[in-house]
């Protein structure tokens, strides 16, 4: 009995019951911070381990610098909460002090200034973004350099192809109000072209605007749509060089497959990002993300649409390795697709012959006396030569080159604009993936990345397979060159994966506070300037 009263934790009890502090011994003391600093088996689960992460470009939303600030900030949460309350009371009446002060301020700018209330707004706004850490606003930064590649390079390329599809659409307008008396509208496909631009950029603009989890919320209903859709072509779709990928809709004829591959990529992303580490890595696990893209890439196939159907391997492959899928598996599924993909080729004559003359005449001359589509697009880049021949003085437009308009408008424009031309487009599609590079590196979500992922891919990989297509280097295959082709459901489909990138990004913390606070001071400097 003596010896229990005597022992430590009794000694410990009756001393805390006196008001008296027992210090811990130097080993008890070293138990409790190394317990305090070891990760419980959630965190151990949550965080895969550094070689995983090392592999991934997307296996987590932050890398090891970002994690290592976040287990600091952690670390001064737990000394904070471990303050004693008098000092965290003292801390709390500081922090109530400074903010008040900030807000006196602001408030006597404001007033000082004439504009109580906008003055009041910037400042709450440069309040809350001056609450991040240095990790937070580095990537704040990127993801608004980001947005700004974008946006910018979207913008030039959809005044740069409405320019060319008036030039390249001049000698069939033409003709045509010849051909029907002076009747009708000269340019009348231009025109309507820049209708789906006006249409096209409000979705977008609404899409930036609204929570990105609204979209991700309906990504079965957006794939479900789009499959019924493309359904709908094959019973009562419009065949158009041996393709049967458009659908009419009253006056309108649309084409589903490019609405499909922006539901595509939402859902793609939607599944992949609810997928952990170890999970992305077992194939039984991809089994319905892969069955969701082959279903899609199916539907298109049985309208013999192949070029389309390059572009959603394109997609899903890339957003699958991306996300985690480990190589060996893609290149097995890889060589399967090449094989079937020689299989129909080998069911369609005319793709058969492309293929053939493709192979036989790529190291040969052009042909003068039977050039084909292709030989007709370098004519059109030799006349052009470095500075072009001005702009809508192209020839080849005139009759020789098909399809100027649409999928070898790119030829179109470096005749006409020159060696100068295409570089500035290529330069273009390269600040846009760059663009894309840095918001699918910074953003604060998966689905975020992802979603980044297979609109880069799809934008930038499919114009460097239409440039390649129309300079030779690729057989024929039909896809529109983005931004640029003529095409209103191409423009709708890439805006609208561009509005669901935008907004995505809006998310990330500071970047809404920082656009609005830009947006704000241009629409003050353009008073100034009207008055």
């Amino acid at each position: 009995m003596r010896d229990n009263e005597h022992s430590p934790r009794l000694r410990s009890a009756h001393s805390q019951a006196r008001g008296f502090k027992v210090p811990h011994s130097s080993d008890s003391r070293r138990r409790v911070s190394a317990a305090a600093q070891r990760p419980t088996r959630g965190e151990k689960a949550a965080q895969p381990s550094r070689r995983k992460r090392s592999r991934l470009l997307l296996a987590d939303p932050a890398d090891a610098p970002r994690l290592d600030a976040v287990a600091a900030e952690r670390t001064e949460n737990r000394a904070g909460a471990g303050a004693t309350p008098d000092a965290r009371m003292v801390g709390e009446r500081t922090a109530g002090l400074r903010t008040s002060d900030a807000r006196t301020s602001g408030v006597r700018t404001a007033s000082a200034t004439g504009d109580v209330t906008a003055a009041g707004s910037i400042t709450a706004a440069r309040g809350a973004t001056a609450e991040l850490t240095d990790v937070q606003k580095q990537r704040r930064d990127a993801v608004i350099r980001g947005v700004i590649a974008v946006v910018s390079a979207t913008a030039v390329l959809i005044v740069l192809g409405i320019i060319m599809v008036f030039s390249a659409t001049s000698a069939r307008s033409i003709g045509t109000f010849a051909i029907e008396g002076g009747s009708g509208l000269v340019f009348s496909v231009a025109l309507r072209q820049m209708l789906w631009v006006a249409i096209s950029i409000g979705v977008a603009l609404i899409l930036s605007f609204l929570p990105y989890y609204w979209v991700e919320r309906c990504s079965y209903w957006l794939l479900g749509l789009g499959l019924v859709l493309q359904l709908a072509v094959l019973l009562f779709g419009i065949t158009s060089n041996g393709n049967t990928n458009w659908l009419g809709i009253g006056p309108v004829q649309v084409q589903p497959s490019e609405f499909l591959k922006a539901a595509m990529v939402v859902w793609l992303a939607h599944v992949l990002a609810r997928l952990q580490l170890d999970e992305v890595h077992s194939p039984i696990t991809l089994l319905i993300p892969a069955l969701g893209f082959g279903l899609a890439t199916l539907v298109v196939l049985l309208g013999w649409d192949m070029g389309t159907a390059l572009i959603y391997v394109l997609i899903g492959g890339g957003m699958v390795w991306l996300a985690g899928m480990r190589g060996r598996y893609l290149v097995a599924v890889g060589a399967f697709g090449a094989f079937g993909a020689a299989l129909l080729v080998a069911a369609q004559p005319y793709r058969l012959r492309r293929v053939e003359d493709f192979f036989a005449n790529f190291f040969a001359m052009p042909d003068i006396v039977e050039p084909t589509q292709v030989e007709f697009a370098q004519f059109a880049f030799g006349s052009g030569g470095v500075a072009g021949v001005g702009l809508g003085a192209g020839k080849e437009k005139w009759g020789d080159l098909a399809e100027a308009h649409t999928d070898f408008i790119f030829a179109v424009i470096g005749e006409e604009l020159g060696l100068f031309g295409t570089l500035t487009v290529v330069a273009l599609f390269l600040l846009l993936g760059w663009g894309f590079v840095q918001l699918a590196q910074n953003m604060n979500t998966r689905y975020g990345q992802l979603v980044t992922v297979g609109a880069g891919l799809w934008i930038c990989g499919q114009a460097i397979l239409n440039m390649c297509v129309v300079t030779g280097v690729l057989p024929v295959f039909g896809v529109p060159l983005p931004f640029l082709s003529q095409g209103g459901s191409s423009m709708l489909g890439v805006l609208i994966i561009e509005g669901v990138v935008i907004s995505c990004a809006r998310s990330v913390p500071g970047v809404r506070e920082a656009l609005s606070i830009k947006s704000k001071f241009v629409r003050k400097a353009r008073a100034v300037v009207r008055s």
